[in-house]
């Protein structure tokens, strides 16, 4: 039972949060330049601040999935967690990748490619809640620890990014 609803709270999940991430990327332009806003939206064009379009909307969907059911199912935040930084991880990887090779940035492929972050964050953390991998006690804790590490990072990185390519607008 705990499968089936992970996998269709996993694909909910998936739409919700590309919607959300789609309609983020226009918010902190749209309130004005909102400094609140920026804390989780885009400030700039860099590759850094559109994680943010994975990360928040990931983990706010998951917060309201644990209240719902995923707190009777050992270690379920410690798998969403591994999921989105796997999803994290992707994405600079594959933009620098590509960009390398091509010389320039795509629209199209950097939009594409936030799709299949959100699907490898909901897919690697599904595989992980059906094969049990995350049950030892300490994970929540440890989840917990590495979301708000995380979300600190994004935080203090929008209004300190240093100077890498990372945190640099390509355009």
């Amino acid at each position: 039972m705990a499968n089936e609803k992970a996998f269709w709270s996993s694909l909910i999940g998936f739409f919700t949060v590309s919607l959300i991430g789609v309609v983020g990327h226009f918010l902190f332009e749209l309130s004005g330049n909102n400094q609140f806003m920026g804390l989780f939206t885009p400030v700039n064009e860099s590759i850094w601040e559109h994680l943010k379009l994975l990360f928040f909307p990931f983990m706010l969907y998951n917060i309201l999935e644990f209240i719902i059911y995923g707190r009777k199912i050992q270690g379920f935040l410690f798998s969403r967690v591994t999921g989105v930084i796997f999803g994290l991880i992707f994405i600079p990887s594959a933009y620098f990748l590509y960009t390398s090779i091509f010389g320039k940035n795509f629209a199209p492929v950097d939009i594409l490619l936030f799709f299949i972050s959100v699907f490898l964050a909901f897919y690697t953390s599904y595989l992980r809640i059906v094969k049990k991998s995350d049950q030892k006690q300490w994970r929540t804790f440890s989840a917990l620890v590495l979301f708000m590490g995380i979300s600190a990072l994004f935080i203090g990185l929008t209004f300190f990014p240093p100077d890498t390519a990372l945190f640099t607008s390509p355009v």
